[in-house]
């Protein structure tokens, strides 16, 4: 894309002071940003997750034991994540006879 717009702007040899542009096609990651930004946005649920850091971090602060229950909660589900996960891959790896 980049060549294309620099050689096009080569063949004209435009006598201005300011050489044409022209604009570049959008890759798919700009569309889907443009799309997602056409929304109207939902700031409660963006409110939602720090709230709930903020509460989690002053019950951290009252009463630290509540960390070793965290870190092993945490345990658990990733625990729990990786073996969907590996189930997931084990199915895409096998042949559908």
């Amino acid at each position: 894309m980049i060549n294309d717009t620099t050689q096009r702007a080569a063949e004209e040899k435009s006598t201005g002071a300011t050489a044409r542009q022209y604009p570049m096609a959008m890759c798919p990651m700009a569309k889907m940003c443009e799309r997602m930004m056409g929304k109207p946005p939902s700031g409660t649920l963006l409110m939602l997750p720090g709230a709930l850091l903020i509460a989690l971090g002053v019950l951290i602060f009252l009463e630290p034991r509540i960390v070793v229950w965290l870190v092993g909660a945490v345990a658990i589900l990733m625990g729990i994540m990786f073996f969907m996960m590996a189930r997931f891959v084990g199915r895409m790896h096998k042949p559908s006879f």
